[in-house]
């Protein structure tokens, strides 16, 4: 995908635009998206699971401008925390069309969902659905919940959510017992919730995950005794990060899926068929450029010193993420140079790429790290050892524009006393 949509005649070009004239008109370093590869992205999921709703996923990216890009597109919000829900209704997103879900949801951020009128609420817990029961009383506002259930599906992928012990959801084996005493007064029991891993490329996991949560959700609606009105199934589809990563294809997944919708569209026409997608949509369309500012050897390693490290982009770091690399600039030009490429972040784990294969590099040349579209910006330590925070830009059908200011150090001071 990378290579078809941003690599044109050997030049790097993002949306109608050279990279060369894009940082020339915003310093070093910064997220560059690509506005068409959203939409590309979404066109493709859409295509291939009619009947179900998308709800994107905030985490993967909050920023307003590509919520509000993935919004005018029919996307609907899962979000996961006080702030997500502000800014969903900010963007314009419908109340109905929006999904709270988290497992630390505090009073006041339940209360704020449920004035709102949020479209559903997870719960995890007992206690939580007692808390939400309570508070839509005290509103007179009935509120849907789901239940998040921990699934006993095996682990397949190191960021597993359910399988095991886990701080998600109710057990699956234990929740009817929890949930079925329950006497709710405001608060109506209307589906499940699973999610059961991100970033997952195994085809045959996410298909027989439909088909276990259908049956599931079917199964806890008459052993709990509530109509079943939403499914809820996460999301996880994964995005190829590195050398070596399959592109996941959906065509299997969306006939496993049309099956799934086919089955309960008897029994249980009006039920609300859910997908929680983020990083499919938003991660390959974005790229962290940085500049670098050296070249050294030492010791016969070669070494790129960049101006923008793991405080701006820790993925690589903390996520242990071996994201792409490449020299902008010189992006049709032959790799021959193994390359460590490290930020200006002292201590020794800031890099954001090592034993890369790039062309020749030198001072001024423009790196760029692949797949930063979701889970970059907001994920990273911005504030580590006050370099400011880098802009964000959007490309789109040959115009760039910012949409969100970089930051300088004196930004982080107010709020501070001495």
């Amino acid at each position: 995908m990378i290579e078809e949509y941003f690599i044109k005649d050997g030049r790097f070009e993002i949306d109608g635009l050279g990279i060369e004239k894009i940082a020339a008109a915003h310093e070093t370093p910064f997220y560059l998206y690509s506005a068409g590869m959203i939409r590309e992205k979404h066109r493709k999921f859409t295509s291939h699971f009619p009947g179900f709703d998308v709800f994107y996923s905030f985490k993967a990216n909050p920023g307003l401008a590509i919520c509000n890009t993935l919004r005018s597109l029919g996307s609907c919000a899962d979000v996961s925390s006080l702030g997500e829900i502000q800014a969903a209704l900010k963007v314009g997103f419908r109340p109905e069309n929006i999904a709270f879900v988290g497992p630390g949801k505090t009073a006041r951020d339940l209360e704020f969902a449920i004035d709102s009128g949020v479209y559903a609420i997870a719960a995890e817990s007992v206690h939580e659905i007692e808390l939400i029961d309570e508070i839509s009383k005290r509103l007179g506002k009935p509120v849907d919940v789901l239940l998040r259930i921990n699934t006993q599906e095996k682990p397949i992928s190191p960021e597993m959510m359910v399988g095991g012990p886990s701080k998600f959801g109710f057990d699956e084996e234990t929740v009817v017992g929890e949930v079925r005493p329950l006497r709710l007064e405001s608060a109506r029991l209307s589906g499940i919730h699973v999610y059961s891993a991100s970033q997952v490329l195994d085809t045959s996991f996410i298909c027989d995950h439909l088909e276990y949560v259908r049956d599931l959700a079917v199964r806890l609606s008459e052993e709990i005794g509530f109509e079943l009105r939403a499914i809820d199934f996460g999301g996880g589809f994964g995005v190829p990060y590195q050398e070596g990563d399959q592109e996941l294809d959906l065509s299997p997944i969306s006939r496993v899926a049309s099956s799934v919708r086919r089955s309960l569209a008897g029994s249980h026409p009006e039920c609300r068929l859910i997908f929680e997608v983020g990083r499919y949509l938003v991660a390959e369309s974005g790229i962290f450029v940085t500049r670098a500012l050296r070249v050294k050897r030492s010791r016969g390693i070669c070494y790129i010193i960049t101006d923008g490290g793991m405080n701006h982009f820790s993925r690589p770091v903390f996520m242990r993420v071996k994201h792409r690399l490449g020299i902008l600039n010189k992006i049709g030009q032959p790799a021959e140079s193994k390359c460590n490429v490290g930020g200006p972040i002292c201590t020794p784990i800031d890099f954001l790429g090592k034993d890369v294969m790039l062309p020749r590099p030198e001072p001024g040349d423009l790196i760029g790290v692949f797949g930063a579209g979701a889970y970059g910006y907001s994920m990273s330590v911005l504030k580590f050892m006050s370099l400011g925070t880098p802009a964000e830009v959007m490309a789109d059908q040959g115009s760039v524009r910012v949409i969100r200011k970089a930051a300088t150090a004196e930004s982080f001071f107010p709020g501070q006393s001495l």
